[in-house]
């Protein structure tokens, strides 16, 4: 064998979306470490996200490989790592509306399943197309498992679940698929 390892298709059948990471053998004395999960994030919004940017407590429920009440399907298949699911839970207050629904910069850590963490700085971009929108967030790993590795993360929502924005008591919830990718540089 060459030394090169090749993770290929991941499908999920609910989402039909299908994810593919290509990884290339280190030298012998770096080992490589790579990650790929779907999931579903399943955001609460104090008060209602209104077309007003005003301060909310936004709370995350984020699964991947996880199935809970918020969460119904998942997968993560790592390479150099014993992980097979990761969560995310946190609440933070910001201003915050329906049409800028994230900070562009931040930071979150995910916890593994394997008893480790991934502390990851983000830079946020948000696009609305017609049918759905998609937030991508761009880092790399700054501390604990994959540290070092490059990430993208991408959440999508359907467009029709913005309906309750113009609505006097806002969108109480939000319900997006996740994909997160974690690659050795």
């Amino acid at each position: 064998m060459d030394g090169k390892r090749l993770v290929s298709w991941i499908t999920v059948p609910a989402m039909a979306v299908a994810t593919s990471v290509l990884v290339a053998a280190a030298p012998a004395h770096s080992a490589v470490t790579a990650i790929s999960c779907t999931g579903w994030d399943h955001a609460t919004f104090s008060p209602g996200l209104t077309n007003t940017l005003r301060s909310t407590t936004v709370t995350n429920d984020e699964d991947l490989n996880v199935i809970d009440a918020y969460s119904p399907t998942g997968s993560c298949l790592a390479v150099g790592s014993a992980a097979t699911a990761g969560e995310l839970d946190v609440a933070v207050v910001a201003p915050v509306s329906c049409t800028q629904i994230i900070s562009l910069t931040g930071t979150h850590t995910i916890a593994w399943n394997d008893g480790q963490s991934s502390t990851i700085p983000y830079t946020a971009t948000i696009a609305r197309g017609n049918s759905t929108t998609v937030i991508t967030l761009t880092g790399t790993v700054s501390s604990g498992e994959f540290s070092g590795d490059s990430v993208v993360q991408t959440y999508t929502a359907l467009n029709t679940a913005f309906a309750a924005c113009s609505s006097p008591d806002g969108l109480p919830s939000l319900d997006l698929a996740l994909t997160l990718t974690i690659t050795g540089l």
